[in-house]
């Protein structure tokens, strides 16, 4: 992976852009400290993706569980209570 400053990526950006387009991702410096990266669409798209997943998991396990006292409902109780809620 290549490091380039901000500088250089607004000087260059044509130049950069194909080596991210080659499949290279490009980190870029601000005063020497990296703050971001150039991926390819690719492979930031199955980045997001896998970031997007973790945050749903984390989610979905802060959720309470079901009580275990709680009813088990069949299909067509659950199905009349919808249908009793709908205005």
């Amino acid at each position: 992976m290549k490091t380039i400053s901000s500088v250089e990526v607004q000087n260059r950006f044509g130049s950069i852009a194909n080596i991210v387009k080659g499949g290279e991702p490009v980190a870029v410096t601000q005063y020497g400290t990296p703050t971001l990266m150039i991926l390819p669409y690719a492979l930031a798209t199955e980045a997001l993706r896998d970031h997007n997943a973790r945050k749903l998991v984390a989610f979905m396990d802060a959720m309470p569980s079901a009580h275990a006292d709680a009813p088990e409902l069949t299909p067509e109780q659950i199905n009349n209570l919808v249908h009793e809620l709908r205005p």
